[in-house]
């Protein structure tokens, strides 16, 4: 519902100001004074401000100064009542940037229609939502793509978690996105406007330079080391008002797993080299591939840490588990794909995705996950034709063509073609570890027929 602050001294225009926007679906706030009116004002954020020009204690326009400067909707919309309006009046209200004047006696069918120009908050969050169940429903959520039941789950608790100022730990296997999940957490969070900061632990030592690992986590102050000519920021400060993201936290050392947890605690670090203690602004977000509490355990993350972001933690399902995922993955990418060959000139017709492209694409087990399936798809793409007809597209036509774990089936001319046939099956078998439904779907063939011939084959 939203919010209006009335400012009005005489008790008869209050009252019936108050139940027009009391009517209008307004909740109201009044006051007779700007003293009153200031105070109410260090307590909440109106949606509209209704001011008598000539108040006991100064000007109506002595409150505009007291407005805040960036409301979550923007510009605050006031209007000032008077009975008394004159050119100077109106332009020293324009020139504090009010939104409207009212004469009194206020023309109710006026101020009826300035309120119904009033931004509802509870509007515009609804239509969010509906905008935003509808692209969950189409399978994307922020820069995250999938309509599975087990990744909408993982949507549910980053919309969860995302408003919150919690520290963040997000695990999964490689491959399974956990910097998008980090980005997306980002981007709905309150933070969205500040920078997103990440710290690969994997490559931390190339990343710093030769600087030691604290500098680039906490700054340096100008002779703190050898090379040290001046202060230099670290992760921490160049993260303020956003979010650090440390990819791989397992791969943090000891010590430095130790001070992320003290700044968390105090909010505060210091500089190598300083003697003043710096105030944090930043939000965590981790993330590991083992599990959690597989991690503390081995010791490869700090128990206190693991503790203080396991309290908010995410957990993203490889894709083997996605279901029909990795064929709407698949589709994305190659979207992409056509939008960049045609923006070069370089290609003037669409790529498509043939049936047998997309049995592939859900009958693999993708132990790489999302990484894995990206690579592939771009190899196929750039060699394949008008139509993509196999992952394997890049590796040339074979008797093994089909077997994408890897391996390869050998045929040797003259082979009958009934032993290529158990060959084949066998070797797409292992492929899949053995899932029948998913190897029948790669052979094209039914999961019935494939069952048939397995019995044939062990009869013989």
């Amino acid at each position: 519902m939203p919010h209006a602050l009335i400012v009005e001294d005489d008790p008869n225009s209050l009252s019936g100001l108050s139940a027009i926007l009391a009517a209008d679906g307004f909740s109201v706030d009044t006051a007779i004074t700007l003293s009153e009116a200031r105070a109410a004002l260090t307590r909440f954020i109106p949606d509209v401000v209704l001011v008598d020009l000539n108040l006991p204690d100064g000007s109506g326009l002595d409150l505009l100064q007291h407005l805040p400067a960036q409301p979550p909707g923007g510009a605050l919309p006031v209007i000032v009542m008077t009975g008394n309006a004159t050119v100077e009046s109106a332009i020293e209200g324009l020139r504090h940037g009010i939104w409207d004047y009212l004469l009194k006696p206020v023309n109710i069918p006026r101020l009826r229609s300035l309120l119904a120009r009033i931004p509802r908050p509870y509007e515009l969050t609804e239509e969010v939502q509906a905008l935003r169940a509808r692209l969950r429903r189409m399978g994307r959520f922020g820069p995250m793509i999938g309509r599975s039941g087990a990744i909408q789950h993982v949507y549910d608790s980053i919309e969860h978690i995302a408003p919150t100022e919690a520290a963040v730990l997000i695990s999964g296997e490689a491959g399974t996105g956990k910097e998008v999940a980090a980005r997306t957490l980002h981007e709905m969070s309150r933070r969205r406007k500040g920078p997103f900061v990440v710290l690969d632990c994997r490559s931390a030592e190339a990343v710093a330079g030769g600087r030691p690992l604290d500098s680039l986590l906490f700054g340096h102050e100008r002779g703190a080391f050898g090379g040290a000519e001046q202060r230099e920021p670290g992760l921490f400060e160049q993260a303020s008002g956003g979010t650090l993201f440390i990819d791989e936290i397992t791969l943090l050392p000891r010590a430095q797993q130790e001070a992320l947890l003290g700044a968390l605690d105090s909010q505060t670090f210091m500089r190598v080299g300083g003697t003043n203690q710096v105030a944090t602004d930043f939000r965590l977000i981790a993330s590991t591939r083992k599990m959690p509490r597989a991690a503390v355990a081995d010791g490869s993350l700090h128990q206190d840490l693991g503790l203080r972001l396991e309290a908010a933690a995410l957990s993203l399902p490889p894709l083997r588990e996605r279901g029909d995922d990795p064929a709407l993955f698949a589709q994305v990418l190659v979207d992409e794909l056509n939008d960049e060959a045609n923006a070069r000139g370089v290609a003037d017709a669409t790529k498509l995705i043939g049936p047998n492209f997309v049995r592939e694409c859900l009958a693999y087990e993708w132990p790489g996950n999302v990484r894995e399936l990206q690579e592939r798809v771009r190899r196929a793409y750039h060699a394949s034709g008008d139509v993509l007809e196999t992952l394997r597209a890049d590796e040339g036509s074979g008797v093994g063509g089909r077997d994408l774990n890897g391996g390869r089936v050998q045929v040797t001319v003259g082979t009958p073609l009934a032993d290529v046939e158990e060959m084949l099956i066998r070797a797409t078998l292992d492929a899949v570890g053995g899932t029948r439904h998913r190897a029948a779907s790669l052979l094209g063939i039914s999961p019935k027929t494939l069952y048939n011939k397995l019995q044939r084959m062990r009869l013989n």
